[in-house]
């Protein structure tokens, strides 16, 4: 940290961190200062809301999280390693880029009463959902397909599928390789994507507003309208429903880490009794369905929307937020990289590991008080609590692959270290680099809660109005909406794939 600190870049990103990264503190006391309100506690707990909401989010969140994980499970048991594994990976993209909220109104305009399905089949009818069990569906398709990405991430070492072929050539099925070698390996790394998949989970608002439950809805959804009112005492509630999200995280990790200790010591199995090889039928059928879902998303909302008048408003305002903030947070990643310490601090990981209602609401108690609430910057600075931490999760592997022999050698002719930094690894990386704008744009685009209230109800964009239109109104319009918000993070992603192909065919001589 301190070499970080003799580079005047390293101050420079510094300030940019903690500028971005404040509100971590203003929400830790907004948190702490009502939890030792004895008659809050109670009000909260007397609310005829709580248990249902409480019921919900433990069923969405179960679902969501096994659901997903077990579809991503499924998939590299039965096309891991070899060349269908890339082309699954080649697909992912389809449903990666296709924003919640769009994925969401799909779903809704498909699935929901007086939706497209239940015209087709008028004997059909969409029972009552009172816990979260479309939300936790939904999410587990949606977020089986960054679980895969994930994992797709930390397997391509060739020692390691060797040694799964090694297994198969002894006889040994599929899955007994991926419960016996794939997953002791990445163990840490799946276990941080799902700590993220369940803080997620638990506190997703913009997708349970979309889907339901409706009345009483889910915690974070209750913990929102509370924090939304002006009554003191709601607002408390809602601080104290904060904290009990924070509890259920811990308890959801806690109860995780419990299952695979308990789970861990019975691998592998001493018997040596061999399995029927070959690809489960389960995780080929996953393969294609889960890339097909985005396209079928789209397909739905191209239909949908064909009456739909294009506003040209929301498109303009989601667009500037979500190029400046993917620009500056793909700045601020570059310096932190490498003007940065050599060990990244664990706070920058914490958007992604807690629930993000809490910090929005340190987002915004902190603007008020330094009265830019309301303003462009503001909504700005608030996406890029979640933007610049994506970012870095796209990059920082990348970075890190980098041949340190280059360094060297570029080093021994004479070249300084920001001469490296734009000469060599700037362009090493421009396909990383790329997707990671990509990835940033893409979380700007999705950003409900704090466009919301850091906006001040100012700034139309193509997410708060799907969301919005999503409890009443044309079906046109929300199809519309949410197909724009799907083609802006579409066309980023495409961007990023042909120009990463075009530097691609410009360097086949250096390969």
């Amino acid at each position: 940290m301190v070499a970080s600190l003799r580079h005047p870049l390293g101050w420079l990103v510094w300030l940019a961190i903690v500028a971005i990264y404040a509100p971590l503190f203003p929400a830790t006391v907004m948190l702490l200062e009502p939890a030792l309100s004895v008659a809050g506690w109670q009000s909260l707990f007397s609310d005829p809301q709580l248990p249902q909401a409480l019921l919900a989010t433990l069923v969405s969140t179960a679902i969501a999280t096994v659901g997903s994980l077990f579809i991503a499970l499924c998939i590299v048991a039965a096309l891991w390693p070899g060349k269908r594994w890339q082309q699954m990976n080649a697909r992912l993209p389809w449903l990666l880029a296709v924003p919640h909220v769009a994925f969401a109104t799909s779903v809704l305009l498909l699935f929901a009463e007086g939706g497209a399905f239940y015209q087709l089949c008028s004997a059909c009818s969409p029972l009552l959902d009172r816990y979260g069990i479309g939300l936790g569906l939904t999410l587990a398709v949606k977020e089986s397909a960054f679980v895969l990405w994930a994992i797709y991430a930390v397997l391509p070492e060739k020692t390691l599928a060797q040694k799964m072929v090694v297994l198969q050539t002894l006889g040994y099925s599929r899955l007994q390789g991926l419960l016996w070698l794939v997953l002791p390996t990445i163990a840490p790394a799946l276990g941080a994507v799902m700590l993220a998949v369940i803080a997620w989970s638990l506190s997703v608002v913009d997708v349970a507003i979309i889907l339901g439950p409706g009345n009483p809805p889910t915690l974070a959804v209750l913990a929102w309208q509370w924090l939304s009112q002006g009554d003191v005492d709601q607002h408390i509630k809602g601080t104290l429903l904060c904290l009990v999200l924070l509890l259920l995280l811990a308890l959801f990790t806690g109860a995780s880490y419990g299952l695979w200790k308990l789970w861990r010591p019975s691998v592998p199995a001493v018997s040596g009794q061999r399995h029927v090889a070959g690809p489960p039928v389960t995780g080929t059928t996953f393969s294609w369905l889960l890339p097909l879902s985005g396209l079928i998303c789209a397909v739905v909302l191209l239909l949908l929307a064909k009456q739909s008048d294009f506003d040209v408003v929301p498109f303009n305002v989601s667009l500037s937020f979500a190029l400046m903030s993917a620009l500056i947070a793909l700045g601020t990643v570059l310096l932190w990289l490498e003007w940065g310490p050599s060990r990244g601090t664990l706070c920058l990981w914490l958007p992604l590991a807690l629930p993000a209602l809490p910090l929005v609401s340190g987002q915004y108690s902190l603007a008020l008080s330094l009265g830019f609430d309301g303003s462009y910057s503001a909504v700005l600075w608030g996406h890029l609590l979640w933007v610049l931490p994506w970012t870095l999760l796209v990059l920082q592997p990348a970075w890190r692959r980098l041949d340190p022999r280059l360094i060297l050698i570029a080093k021994t002719l004479g070249m300084h270290r920001g001469k490296i930094f734009w000469r060599i690894k700037c362009p090493l990386l421009v396909r990383p680099i790329l997707i990671a704008f990509a990835t940033g744009f893409s979380v700007s685009m999705a950003q409900y809660m704090p466009t919301l209230w850091l906006g001040a109800g100012r700034f139309a964009t193509l997410t708060t109005e799907a969301v919005a239109l999503s409890s009443g109104g044309s079906s046109a319009i929300l199809a519309g909406r949410a197909l724009w918000l799907l083609a802006l993070t579409a066309a980023a992603f495409a961007l990023a794939a042909g120009l990463s192909r075009l530097a691609g065919l410009y360097r086949q001589g250096l390969r």
